[in-house]
């Protein structure tokens, strides 16, 4: 059976899951939490893609999780596995210049343009087509945000991808909704991808679920109003550019931005009751 032509979007999410699959195989799924956009996407059915991947981390010390992520990306049987997609090589990241703490370990890529260097711990794909793609893998040590389940990642996904079962710790839905409004609240700079998340996990919060997330009203009252401060150029750029081209068409015009806003304040008005 042929492997199916990816696209660049395709590219960083078949090196996200192949990833996972390593790192499941390192890692028991007790110490690790996938989260964020990738957690949306391989979970609950969001169709917004990641350039990049967060996983929160809990009994693994730095230098353990260093040594695993770096032992996976030189990994040949990795390399084997993302070829067939149509990643040639990768690159691993500089560790000298990528962040590393005690609560934060950041394996980073930067895109590149022809000879000029950016800053930053670097993870390459360089793919048969002769592009340079970037990916981020950023480990927190800061505690857990919620709860965490152990779950087949959906098959759809798989199966578009001709790709065996995956299993992977993560994030519930009242976890990654909190998570979101948190973000949304706090973030220094807007994103609109936040609220893109929240309009794509409001159907899938049942009322049980919301009786279940407990927040502050003056985080809720915060991220309400800073849904509407979100412009559309900054969705266009940011979200509508990670979807697939067919999405792109229905997502692109301002009145459906407008209608994801009005959409997501209506689901955090729901908590406030």
């Amino acid at each position: 059976m042929n492997t199916p032509i990816c696209n660049p979007l395709e590219m960083r999410e078949v090196f996200h899951l192949e990833f996972l699959r390593w790192f499941g195989r390192k890692l028991e799924a007790g110490r690790y939490v996938l989260k964020g956009g990738v957690n949306l996407r391989l979970f609950f059915k969001s169709i917004r893609y990641s350039a990049d991947m967060d996983i929160d981390i809990k009994r693994a010390g730095l230098e353990k999780i260093k040594k695993t992520v770096m032992e996976i990306l030189e990994a040949r049987g990795l390399a084997v596995s993302l070829k067939s997609f149509g990643i040639e090589r990768i690159i691993a990241p500089n560790l000298e210049k990528a962040k590393q703490t005690e609560t934060t370990q950041r394996f980073s890529a930067t895109k590149r343009s022809g000879s000029a260097a950016y800053f930053g711990g670097k993870i390459h794909l360089l793919t048969a087509a002769g592009e340079d793609l970037f990916t981020k893998i950023e480990f927190s040590r800061r505690g857990l945000e919620g709860s965490q389940v152990v779950e087949p990642v959906g098959s759809e996904i798989l199966r578009a991808y001709k790709m065996a079962p995956l299993v992977v710790s993560h994030y519930d839905v009242v976890s990654a909704v909190a998570q979101k409004i948190q973000a949304l609240a706090e973030r220094s700079v807007l994103q609109a991808r936040d609220i893109f998340d929240l309009f794509i996990l409001s159907s899938q919060c049942e009322e049980s679920d919301q009786s279940r997330l407990k927040m502050s009203r003056s985080i809720l009252k915060t991220a309400y109003d800073h849904i509407f401060l979100v412009e559309f150029p900054q969705f266009r750029d940011t979200v509508v550019a990670y979807l697939r081209a067919e999405d792109q068409k229905a997502y692109s015009p301002p009145a459906v931005w407008d209608e994801i806003k009005l959409k997501t304040a209506r689901f955090l008005e729901g908590f406030k009751r």
